[in-house]
């Protein structure tokens, strides 16, 4: 473990509770550790387009009594070839997974993929899952935007939704046209925007876009950024995102959005079954799956010892 490493897991652990240019600090820090040791105090806050005095706050709720403090780690990871950041900790993993024993390497990796769910799961607050539950159940249209990492989540929520109701799109972006999508937005709409540091500009664009045409906002965001806090009505689910896997952990914003729709569909009930059976049933007809015999579930799916 370089000097700088113990840092930047205290500041990834921090990120969520920090906001406004103190949070862009810190998420300027994890995204170029290098600049930490290569610039001076007043030239990183001068690239950061933040105050010098909000690195030094920083540097003090990091537990230093000085910026410089903070500053030497860097200084003596980049001595030893390490910057200390999101590359450092892929190339530690790196490293562990060539020379530990594949079972350890496995524990070790999983652990800390269920600690991000514990996390996800400690930071729900009741009230905020009912609200974005009415509001995915009721919406005259949903839409859902991820990209990047955020992609997979995005289209597992869209996907999974659009089985249990109806209007839900999922935003595309081919030939760099994703505004296109939010062009008809009306209050009565929904957008879920997902995304993680360093964060998307394009994705937080469309709430603010979707925003000010009247829609709803759901997030689930590895922190609650000002500008998607800006955003009234806006509901916000924090989803770590520092778990083991390249290049960030998807299972926490995975695991809400999969907690989101499971009660919608609880909440629409029978509709919501009948149209789903409805659209299994149709996918087996299709010939897709390999197991489609005549013993199924309520959803049409077969069961195992069906007749494939």
């Amino acid at each position: 473990m370089t000097p700088a490493e113990p840092v930047s897991d205290a500041l990834a652990a921090l990120l969520p509770a920090l906001s406004g240019p103190i949070a862009a600090a810190a998420r300027h820090i994890l995204a170029h550790p290098e600049d930490v040791a290569v610039f001076s105090m007043r030239e990183l806050a001068r690239r950061m387009e933040v105050p010098p005095a909000t690195l030094v706050r920083l540097a003090q709720r990091l537990g230093f009594a000085r910026y410089d403090a903070l500053r030497q780690g860097y200084v003596e990871g980049v001595r030893q070839g390490h910057a200390g950041g999101v590359a450092t900790r892929n190339r530690s993993s790196a490293r562990a997974l060539a020379a530990a024993d594949p079972r350890d390497f496995a524990e070790a990796f999983l652990a800390a993929e269920q600690e991000v769910l514990r996390q996800a799961l400690r930071g729900l607050a009741a009230p905020a899952v009912e609200e974005a539950v009415a509001l995915l159940a009721g919406a005259r249209r949903v839409h859902v935007a991820g990209r990047r990492t955020a992609f997979s989540t995005a289209y597992a929520l869209a996907y999974t939704l659009h089985k249990a109701r109806p209007d839900v799109v999922l935003v595309g972006d081919m030939a760099g046209v994703s505004e296109a999508a939010l062009q008809d937005v009306v209050p009565g709409d929904v957008l879920v925007v997902i995304t993680a540091a360093p964060f998307s500009r394009p994705v937080i664009g469309m709430a603010e876009r979707a925003a000010a045409a009247g829609a709803r906002i759901i997030a689930i965001v590895e922190a609650a950024i000002p500008p998607l806090k800006n955003l009234a009505g806006a509901l916000i689910f924090i989803a770590p995102a520092q778990g083991a896997a390249f290049p960030e952990s998807t299972n926490g914003a995975l695991a809400i959005a999969n907690l989101l729709v499971a009660r919608v569909v609880a909440r629409l009930g029978a509709a919501a079954e009948r149209r789903i059976a409805a659209d299994e049933r149709r996918i087996l007809a299709s010939g897709e799956f390999l197991l489609a015999g005549p013993r199924s579930d309520k959803w049409g799916r077969a069961k195992p010892g069906g007749s494939a």
